[in-house]
């Protein structure tokens, strides 16, 4: 009886043993299809741009490199930060000062689809001091203190962009001065 029960049991795990051949190849495969994707290099252009109802007030862009399919700590393979340091002044017995960022932070990542199309993954903070002097047409914002007042601008965006196109991805107010920020993204793949 013994006998038969480990004769029934090797046919078994003997009939089993090609299907799961089958699926160590077929996983195999995959992992090596995966390694042997390409880098594909993309030039990627985001250009922040504020407006006073239709006169263009500044337009920054902001040109850099990008991988894509390329992942380091997560989505997001490119980061760019620039920007100043502004002292801030405290009412602390401890500390006097204390410095804020200024500027423009964006982390960005790009995934390949498989019609040809790029699925872009972007967080963008643009942070800038509001004006302390009047300059012709120019909305002041009252502050009794002698504090600057930042204005920050947050987004996190996703988008399906094709090589060489341009997509305006959003659209914003600012509440205080109702100037309108717009953002623009455009992505080339470099051959």
């Amino acid at each position: 009886m013994k006998k038969l029960t480990y004769l029934l049991l090797l046919a078994a795990l003997c009939a089993q043993s090609p299907r799961v051949l089958a699926q160590e190849k077929s996983q195999d495969k995959s992992k090596n299809e995966e390694k042997a994707k390409p880098s594909v290099p993309i030039k990627v252009q985001i250009v922040f741009t504020e407006f006073d109802g239709d006169k263009k007030i500044s337009s920054m862009p902001y040109s850099f490199m990008a991988i894509a399919d390329e992942k380091v700590g997560g989505y997001y393979s490119t980061s760019l930060r620039t920007g100043v340091r502004v002292p801030i002044e405290l009412d602390s017995k401890d500390q006097k000062i204390t410095y804020l960022d200024i500027g423009s932070n964006i982390d960005f990542g790009i995934r390949s689809e498989e019609d040809g199309h790029f699925h872009l993954y972007m967080i963008f903070e643009r942070s800038a001091l509001y004006p302390n002097k009047s300059s012709e047409g120019e909305r002041m914002i009252p502050n009794s203190n002698s504090q600057p007042l930042i204005r920050t601008f947050r987004t996190s965006e996703n988008m399906i962009l094709k090589d060489g196109q341009t997509l305006e991805s959003l659209l914003s107010t600012d509440p205080l001065n109702g100037h309108t920020i717009r953002v623009s993204v455009t992505i080339n793949v470099q051959k």
